[in-house]
């Protein structure tokens, strides 16, 4: 089976308008991120930065970006759920329940410095790791 450069170009060219078209129904289907741009960390001015729309080329990302789950160094123990609910079942399931639907709260790690991380217009989750590394959500 032999195709002709001339077929080959009409295909080339039927397959990337199909991939164009179908691009802006995924992108909108892409979680958004915004973070704060630090003084320190911008030349132009620019006082928040956004993730670029994919496809994503690195020539669009101006800022190192070193994401975390924040730490909450005052929740020593591994199960908080567990200790303030460990003689009512019931309300032990519903926080557990209410957990696992929740988010972690995301910071940008500048240096020394830490700065929000929003994902989807959501400024904070509740999940953040406890003094040992762990993740956990509060009681």
């Amino acid at each position: 089976m032999r195709i002709q450069l001339k077929q080959m170009v009409v295909l080339s060219a039927i397959a990337g308008v199909m991939g164009y078209t179908a691009l802006p129904a995924r992108a909108a289907d892409m979680p958004t991120a915004t973070t704060p741009a630090l003084e320190k960390e911008t030349i132009t001015g620019a006082r928040s930065v956004e993730l670029p729309t994919p496809p994503v080329a690195p020539m669009y990302f101006t800022l190192p970006i070193e994401v975390k789950v924040v730490k909450d160094t005052s929740v020593t123990t591994d199960t908080p759920i567990t200790d303030k609910n460990s003689k009512d079942i019931a309300a032990w399931a519903a926080a557990v329940s209410a957990c696992l639907k929740e988010k972690p709260a995301l910071v940008r790690q500048v240096g020394e410095e830490q700065v929000p991380f929003d994902v989807n217009g959501t400024a904070n989750g509740t999940i953040k790791l406890n003094a040992n590394d762990k993740p956990v959500c509060p009681a």
